[in-house]
């Protein structure tokens, strides 16, 4: 499947650049961070790095949910040509018909996979406090328990 390998190659390049912006701000922050200007400076820089970060992560975002919203074009496209499978008229059903239609289901099984990633990244990345947030609330919940 050609569309999905694109939409793969399209989410594996936006985390990229994810990482790659997170990383450019870090140095931003550092070298302005341990610079000799006022707090005051340097409270306003980081904020407006803070912005310029915030600013990244939704557009990328928002190509990753245009992407995901092209695997839901697909499937929808999927299931019209998957609509001549009709198991209640076995008599028009030939061979060619059943293999047609497993590739179908099996080409949706995978436009959804990859439809489910590119929306789990889109998260990860709109939201990325309240991900720390679960994750350390799960490991309280679960040290909470040990500790009993």
């Amino acid at each position: 499947m050609k569309a999905n390998d694109s939409a793969l190659e399209i989410a594996s390049t936006f985390a990229q650049a994810n990482e790659e912006i997170r990383s450019a701000v870090g140095r931003m922050r550092g070298a302005v961070l341990s610079s000799a200007i006022d707090c005051e400076c340097r409270d306003r820089v980081d904020g407006a790095l803070r912005g310029l970060e915030r600013l990244e992560r939704n557009r990328i975002a928002q190509r990753l949910l245009a992407a995901a919203d092209e695997q839901r074009r697909r499937i929808e496209a999927l299931l019209v040509l998957l609509a001549d499978f009709d198991s209640n008229e076995p008599a028009a059903l030939d061979d060619g018909m059943i293999v047609e239609a497993g590739l179908l289901f099996g080409d949706i099984a995978a436009t959804a996979e990859l439809g489910s990633s590119l929306l789990r990244q889109s998260r990860q990345l709109r939201y990325p406090s309240d991900m720390v947030k679960e994750i350390s609330e799960s490991a309280s919940c679960a040290s909470a328990g040990i500790d009993e």
